[in-house]
């Protein structure tokens, strides 16, 4: 009896021993879905523990936003012996197209769609132009002609070309603009007011292939150490590959403001069919939400190389969906090679790729690495704002971490309460552990064939090396005033800039009727951008009027095209007609032509 009440009160203790194990387990296990938490709500960048969305945050600041300005004025033969050329003040119309491009190297060189910075000078430019100038053109035959005309009036002859004209265009210009990856929010207004630092003008096509053919070009801004991204080989995308396009595509663009504006959007996309064209051109069809305003901008793989550059896109308005292309990244290779570009990464680059990728990581002590890491660019780079949140948050986490063996940070904490609970959670798991161990060898003490118990030992602790912090880099430069443009654009109709292959009018074809008739070789795209579905031909992902702010009205209203629309659509939904509202930033445009 004597034993049996002993052994009943062992497994008494034991159950208890067992409730308390749990307890603690439970405990523990709060501990980590709370270090869990921490690390993953609210964190800037996503999911970084993800590798796809580590490259793409990590390429995320070389993506630009190229504003193209064709200056246009129209010459419009009322009669024989008169004609006139609007607009009458001599100041040409801005023609505003918008494409993307990335930075490819850390001396200014972006890599973009050649037909961003080149439009054709063909039938679309043409009609936005006869756009711009509408409203003159009404003046002027109302004020001088027996009968009124409207503006939609105006606009259909023009385009119908019952009333003749000749398009004059002047020396394009091309702007590149920082995205909030790597200016942070803005609080300027207006263009007007964005800062000097975030955007520089084109002042070499250091190399291009026409959009008849390759349709891509390198072009230089005065810029150096900037962010970049590598070209990586195309020769291994395959069907079926899931690839990531950073761009501004137009419908993106829901407000006037240059934080909105500049704001890049991220999709995904798939490999459909690997072609060539009749020229030549090795692209990449793919699916997937990809629209005008993203031209030029990257196609990333899995590991944030370009593997393609957004390039032109297919549509019929009697069936719903379009197909989209990316110029092979193979194409951007050659003009690399070309002229020898260096394309290594830069030294903001590689801090900027190893403090993110210490963020990211898991290791004892990131915290305290990524931390160190962006401190340092923040005083490097001071027009790197949208670092911001990033060290915030890491020094928040590294409050909460060991610091490294050796390591020089100091971040005015005391051993955190998180790594105590852990410590103290430890030690009382491994005091009951041996007291169950005592427990259950007391119960089966003088048993025959029974081993002993075997001592275990102790895991040594790893060292962690200390955090070896890169040496200060030369701050980043201030570009010099963008005015004025280094081409004569004052003398309007002067030449193209000598480094720009010279535009006809008869090197490309005319856009197809619908439905589609084949023509031979690379089909032109169309400059400008086209709402979704519409009757539009063959497209570009690159231009789009600039944006307007969002109406909730739903009020519909007539356009110089004749039909209706909601007074902040950029194109019509019928015949994909620009808006006729002026753009948010031609006085930014308009400024640097003076």
């Amino acid at each position: 009896m004597p034993s049996r009440n002993i052994t009943h009160k062992l497994l008494h203790m034991n159950c208890h021993i067992a409730r308390l194990l749990g307890i603690v387990g439970l405990a523990c296990a709060i501990f980590a879905l709370q270090a869990h938490a921490v690390y993953a709500d609210g964190m800037p960048g996503g999911n970084v523990s993800d590798p796809v969305v580590r490259a793409v945050d990590i390429a995320n600041p070389a993506v630009v936003r190229i504003i193209t300005d064709v200056p246009g004025k129209l010459t419009v033969h009322f009669s024989a012996t008169n004609s006139v050329t609007f607009p009458q003040t001599g100041t040409p119309y801005p023609l505003e197209l918008s494409g993307s491009g990335a930075f490819i190297s850390g001396s200014g060189d972006v890599l973009t769609a050649d037909h961003v910075v080149n439009p054709a000078h063909d039938a679309s430019l043409g009609q936005y132009l006869d756009a711009s100038a509408a409203q003159d053109v009404t003046d002027y035959i109302n004020q001088h002609g027996t009968q009124q005309v409207t503006k939609a009036q105006v606009v259909q002859a023009l385009d119908s070309k019952q009333i003749a004209s000749d398009a004059i265009y002047g020396a394009t210009v091309s702007i590149v603009f920082f995205s909030t990856a790597y200016t942070g929010p803005l609080t300027a207004k207006t263009f007007n007011d964005v800062p000097q630092q975030y955007y520089a003008k084109v002042d070499t096509i250091k190399k291009q292939s026409p959009s008849d053919q390759k349709d891509t070009a390198i072009v230089h801004v005065p810029l150096t150490d900037t962010p970049s991204v590598q070209i990586g080989s195309s020769t291994g995308v395959q069907q079926q590959d899931e690839l990531t396009i950073i761009g501004f595509p137009g419908n993106g663009d829901v407000g006037n403001s240059p934080t909105s504006v500049l704001s890049s959007s991220i999709n995904k996309v798939i490999v459909s069919s690997l072609k060539t064209t009749d020229n030549g051109a090795p692209v990449i069809q793919v699916g997937g939400n990809v629209e005008h305003g993203d031209s030029g901008g990257p196609a990333l793989s899995k590991g944030g190389q370009v593997v393609g550059i957004v390039s032109f896109g297919t549509s019929n308005p009697n069936s719903p969906g379009s197909t989209s292309f990316l110029q092979a990244s193979s194409s951007a290779q050659e003009l690399v090679q070309s002229i020898g570009l260096n394309t290594a990464p830069s030294a903001f680059q590689k801090l900027w790729s190893q403090s993110f990728s210490d963020y990211a990581a898991t290791s004892a002590g990131h915290w305290h690495r990524a931390a160190s890491g962006f401190a340092q660019m923040q005083s490097t780079y001071p027009n790197f704002k949208a670092i911001t949140p990033y060290l915030n948050y890491a020094q928040d986490q590294a409050k909460n971490e060991a610091a490294p063996a050796g390591s020089p940070i100091s971040l005015g904490s005391t051993p955190s309460s998180s790594a105590l609970a852990w410590t103290i959670g430890a030690v009382t798991l491994i005091a009951l552990l041996v007291f169950v161990v005592i427990a259950l060898g007391f119960t089966r003490k003088g048993k025959k064939g029974v081993p002993a118990v075997s001592q275990g030992y102790a895991a040594q602790p790893g060292q962690v090396a200390g955090f070896q912090t890169p040496q200060n880099q030369a701050p980043y430069p201030t570009p010099p005033n963008v005015s004025p443009y280094a081409h004569n654009v004052s003398s309007f109709g002067g030449p193209q800039a000598p480094v720009s292959t010279p535009v006809s009018n008869q090197q490309y074809p005319q856009y197809p009727q619908y439905p589609p008739v084949p023509t031979p070789g690379y089909q032109q795209p169309l400059v400008q951008s086209m709402p979704p579905f519409a009757p539009a031909p063959q497209a570009p992902m690159g231009q789009q009027a600039a944006p307007q702010p969002p109406d909730n009205s739903g009020i519909l209203r007539p356009w110089p095209c004749g039909h209706l629309n909601r007074s902040n659509a950029r194109f019509c939904s019928i015949c994909g007609e620009p808006s006729p509202a002026p753009s948010a930033s031609s006085t930014f445009i308009r400024r640097f032509e003076q």
